[in-house]
């Protein structure tokens, strides 16, 4: 009887810990296959394609309440001669809305060349224990950079315009061939 009330809050104890490394690993994994679906598409991504992300993010996770935020960013030696990074594009919901600039996620990029583009995807998840056992709730946030898979850059269109490429940047299509985007 006197070992009974330690065993159970040991156990109790076992799985909340249990449950909070579960959800980071759920979280972690979720956020890495939303980055890898993004960076491989052909078309123009729109507002309703990232909230179609967040509900996959939502359903992979099991968890309603999150944040979802994409966005794409540039290496350009353009305004410089040292280079930065340049926003191209930023969709957001939740806590995580568009950004004005790369300065929030700045140190987070990886170095680039010039011209090279990666899409960043943020994603925060709240967690809570499931027993009394002395963790408070936690927000786990996961930042992902990949590099577009089947062109140079991924494409956004907000209903208004779509931001492309620089003249003269070329663009792989799926079949092979290789076409230029003009706009700036």
């Amino acid at each position: 009887m006197l070992v009974m009330p330690l065993i159970l809050t040991a156990l109790m104890m076992s799985y909340g810990f249990y449950s909070a490394f579960d959800a980071k690993m759920r979280a972690n994994k979720a956020a890495y296959t939303l980055a890898d679906y993004i960076t491989r598409q052909t078309d123009a991504v729109t507002p309703e394609f990232v909230e179609g992300m967040a509900e996959m993010y939502k359903f992979l996770n099991n968890k309603r309440d999150i944040s979802l935020r994409v966005s794409a960013v540039r290496w350009s030696t353009a305004n410089t001669d040292a280079g930065e990074y340049e926003l191209v594009w930023s969709s957001g919901m939740g806590e995580l809305a568009a950004l004005d600039g790369v300065s929030d996620i700045e140190s987070r990029l990886p170095l680039l060349s010039n011209g090279s583009e990666v899409v960043v995807v943020e994603t925060i998840r709240p967690w809570s224990t499931p027993f009394n056992i002395g963790l408070d709730s936690i927000k786990f946030s996961d930042v992902v950079t990949t590099q577009p898979r089947f062109a140079t850059q991924v494409l956004y269109e907000d209903g208004s315009t779509t931001t492309s490429a620089p003249s003269g940047h070329v663009v792989a299509d799926v079949t092979g061939d290789a076409g230029s985007l003009g706009g700036g």
